[in-house]
């Protein structure tokens, strides 16, 4: 999925940086999550996008640091409400659990949707920080 994940933003030429395993050998995901938190983090990058089987663990791990806001998503509404409503910036992805076509389909949404404006989600983006 990665590899296709790649192709798939050269081709519609964004940027990216891969800070993810370049092997088949098995990698333990927080050390790739640190890096791509500290490039969101330090706003190097708009948002990262993590990829694991499930999708669960890099969820759980990204959202330990602060400032990331990761979501799982598994459908384009869950990717448009993760931007809108909480603004994430961090995508992850199951590739266990989601085919290519709508992890592309999900991405994009990602990509392109912007936060809403309305005070309550700013306000409560505000409490997940102070947490």
């Amino acid at each position: 999925m990665k590899q296709k994940v790649k192709d798939f933003l050269r081709e519609k030429k964004l940027f990216f940086v891969d800070v993810g395993a370049n092997s088949t050998v098995n990698i333990d995901y927080p050390v790739i999550v640190k890096e791509v938190a500290s490039c969101v983090v330090t706003a190097k990058h708009f948002c990262g996008i993590l990829i694991c089987g499930s999708g669960i663990g890099v969820s759980i791990a990204a959202n330990r640091f602060r400032g990331v806001r990761a979501a799982l998503c598994h459908t384009v509404a869950g990717a448009k409400s993760a931007r809108e409503h909480t603004d994430c910036n961090v995508l992850c992805l199951g590739c266990e659990s989601t085919d290519f076509e709508t992890a592309k389909k999900i991405i994009n949404t990602f990509l392109n949707t912007k936060p809403l404006n309305d005070e309550r989600y700013k306000r409560r983006i505000e409490m997940l920080d102070k947490l």
